[in-house]
């Protein structure tokens, strides 16, 4: 009786221990979107001018980097799966849906933005 009473003890408690981390990882599967530009992970560290130069990416990726999102609100580089999901995008101003795993974005689509224009110096 009281080996009966441990093993449905032990069971309870595992399914009230799975039960509580489910919400939190339902959580962080939910859709999200970020912007910024679709680069390089070698150009990404650089600066908008190497973010923006095509020929630049190109060439690390013909070389073995992969594509990134650099978000420019944050400066934060993320990593983006599929990559063929964005190759199509190399430098372009974009919004990207997907869900977010560690520094992975996992993306779901991607749209095309307008670029902010460099604010104008005052005369």
């Amino acid at each position: 009786m009281l080996k009966r009473t441990l093993v449905l003890s032990a069971v309870v408690l595992f399914a009230a221990s799975v039960g509580m981390a489910s919400p939190k990882k339902a959580a962080a599967s939910k859709a999200k979107s970020w912007s910024g530009y679709v680069t390089d992970s070698s150009c990404a560290t650089k600066g908008m001018k190497a973010v923006t130069n095509a020929d630049c990416v190109k060439r690390c990726v013909d070389a073995g980097s992969k594509y990134v999102l650099y978000d420019t609100r944050s400066k934060k580089v993320y990593q983006l799966d599929p990559q063929s999901s964005v190759a199509e995008h190399a430098t372009h101003h974009v919004k990207i849906s997907g869900t977010l795993d560690g520094d992975t974005i996992h993306v779901d689509s991607v749209a095309m933005i307008a670029a902010k224009a460099a604010a104008k110096p005052a005369s």
